[in-house]
């Protein structure tokens, strides 16, 4: 029996906006024309999702699996971003027009496809270095993240007047850490002179970092509460203001 009389007409499939059509690793003959919708064409290199093209009304999908006679797995997957119709032609039938075709025609057929086959790896291969260098980038971005609020211990002296006040002495405190937004403060309550302390409150603050460079800024309490040492307060103070020379020299510190 002539298994080409049974072979199926020409059907249309549907697919809602999110459908897999292809998937990339899968084996098949079949070619599928793109009557209404679009659709996108990735694959997903170190398991992760890289798109190679968009296509709509008119384009053909899957050719590369058909002329290669289905000896390679599909290179790609397929996935609809909209609702979209799709005409399918059954791969007997093609093949069989394939078959037929002048030896010329079949050439050049042979040689488009394999220069496509050549071009979709180039770009599969370029897709993984571009995620490679953007994952790179991402972990350096993340690294400089880590290091711009990294909070430093350190045991320094300093010295801070309430911006509102119109005291002549300073408030002397201990400065237990240190990061590049703000300071874990310690500070003897008998030696406060008067000041409260209270959240929200603006401080003038200087001290000279473990390089040498004096600090001079304006922080706000953030936070108040008892510290481990009798007496004494632990403060978390935001740093508001500051020269560009102090925070120069502040993140000169904090990297060192």
């Amino acid at each position: 029996m002539n298994n080409r009389k049974n072979t199926p007409a020409i059907t249309r499939l549907h697919y809602k906006k999110g459908d897999l059509i292809i998937k990339e690793g899968d084996y098949g003959l079949t070619i599928y024309k793109i009557i209404n919708g679009k659709v996108q064409i990735f694959n997903e290199p170190n398991g992760r999702e890289s798109l190679i093209a968009s296509l709509g009304p008119g384009q053909v999908i899957g050719e590369m699996a058909f002329l290669n006679r289905g000896a390679e797995p599909r290179t790609a997957s397929v996935r609809a971003v909209e609702d979209t119709e799709l005409e399918v032609w059954h791969p007997d039938t093609l093949s069989k027009e394939y078959d037929e075709m002048p030896p010329i025609i079949k050439l050049i057929t042979n040689q488009t496809l394999n220069r496509l086959i050549r071009m979709n790896r180039l770009m599969i291969r370029l897709n993984e270095k571009k995620q490679q260098s953007s994952e790179k980038a991402t972990q350096q971005w993340s690294e400089d993240s880590k290091r711009h609020f990294f909070r430093k211990e350190v045991d320094l002296p300093c010295f801070f007047r309430q911006l509102a006040s119109m005291q002549k002495f300073p408030v002397n405190g201990r400065m237990k850490d240190i990061s590049s937004s703000g300071a874990g403060v310690e500070v003897d309550l008998t030696r406060a002179n008067n000041n409260t302390f209270k959240e929200g409150e603006k401080f003038h603050m200087n001290t000279t970092l473990p390089n040498g460079k004096v600090l001079n800024t304006i922080a706000r309490i953030t936070y108040r509460k008892k510290s481990q040492t009798a007496g004494k307060i632990s403060l978390g103070m935001e740093f508001t203001e500051m020269s560009y020379d102090s925070r120069s020299a502040l993140g000169f510190f904090l990297r060192s």
